[in-house]
């Protein structure tokens, strides 16, 4: 960065001052990002999907993320704000976070990222599988951000205490995560509403804890930060979004209309899942089932569930 600009820090030492150990992280320089993805033939399509739930979650919840953010990130004269993104995916959060607020350094994380795009100067893109241990330092990050990560995780417990860890004390750890089940909008019974998106998530679900170890976490993660001793003010919420262009009021038919196109998106991709499992022989016909009731009309909900917490 810049030694004038005024957000510079001459203290800003990435390889000393914030980080324990290098091992098993890859950093990807600016340069090598658009070359580095396009050997790897990076899916479009989970491109757009990712960079949609972005967008859709920023007007879901009314900004890039709950709880007291710019409390945690305000600007301190001598201090360099940290942010660690784990599970960064496109990294397009990270883009949003870092251009509201330039003086943060942003580290985004992923076992296998998709980042595309040229990353500002407050910006880190590296490869780490995010159930090893972190790089960082104990105490070195205000804010740690992890979202739709929970069917990659068979230990939440452990990745949990590790961002404790690397957060300093009164950091901020932020959870955000999709239910795996939608619900429907009148509390009617999806098994009869909605038979074959049951029969898809059921079959999603147990092919994620027979074949890979994942449990449905979802609703438990304001649960391990109480277990873990290292959090205070634990705040979780809920938010609910339209499946579908059923809602009257024009901002929540746009919100449900953009959230069918990335639950159709999420259902395809799902395939190579069910594949690994015992309905295997079945996997096209849940997929286009659930493709189905998704367009029927139904009036379906998806819950979004979000917590935040402080360092002890």
């Amino acid at each position: 960065m810049d030694a004038n600009d005024p957000y510079f820090d001459p203290s800003d030492d990435d390889d000393d001052s914030s980080s324990d150990t290098s091992e098993g992280v890859v950093e990807l320089a600016p340069d090598e990002i658009p070359e580095y993805f396009q050997e790897r033939g990076a899916d479009s399509s989970i491109l757009m999907r990712q960079n949609g739930l972005n967008a859709l979650l920023r007007r879901l919840i009314g900004n890039s993320s709950v709880g007291p953010v710019r409390e945690v990130l305000a600007f301190a004269v001598g201090e360099r704000r940290r942010v660690l993104d784990l599970g960064t995916g496109t990294g397009q959060w990270v883009l949003d976070m870092a251009h509201d607020f330039p003086h943060a350094k942003f580290y985004g994380v992923d076992i296998v990222p998709i980042a595309t795009r040229y990353p500002p100067p407050n910006v880190k893109f590296e490869m780490h599988n995010i159930m090893d241990p972190l790089r960082y330092a104990t105490g070195s990050i205000d804010m740690v951000h992890a979202r739709s990560i929970n069917m990659a995780i068979r230990d939440y417990p452990a990745l949990i205490a590790e961002a404790g860890r690397v957060l300093r004390r009164g950091g901020l750890f932020v959870s955000c995560e999709w239910g795996r089940y939608p619900v429907m909008a009148d509390g009617s019974d999806m098994t009869i509403t909605a038979p074959r998106a049951c029969a898809f998530f059921d079959a999603v679900r147990e092919t994620l804890r027979m074949r890979r170890g994942i449990e449905d976490v979802v609703d438990r993660v304001p649960y391990y930060l109480h277990q873990s001793r290292q959090f205070t003010h634990i705040t979780p919420q809920r938010f609910d979004a339209p499946i579908g262009d059923w809602p009257s009021d024009p901002t929540r038919k746009e919100l449900g209309r953009l959230l069918r196109q990335m639950m159709e998106m999420y259902a395809r991709s799902m395939r190579a899942v069910l594949l690994e499992g015992p309905w295997a022989a079945e996997a096209e016909r849940l997929v286009q089932g659930y493709i189905g009731d998704l367009w029927s009309g139904r009036e379906m909900v998806s819950m979004c569930y979000t917590v935040h917490a402080r360092r002890v």
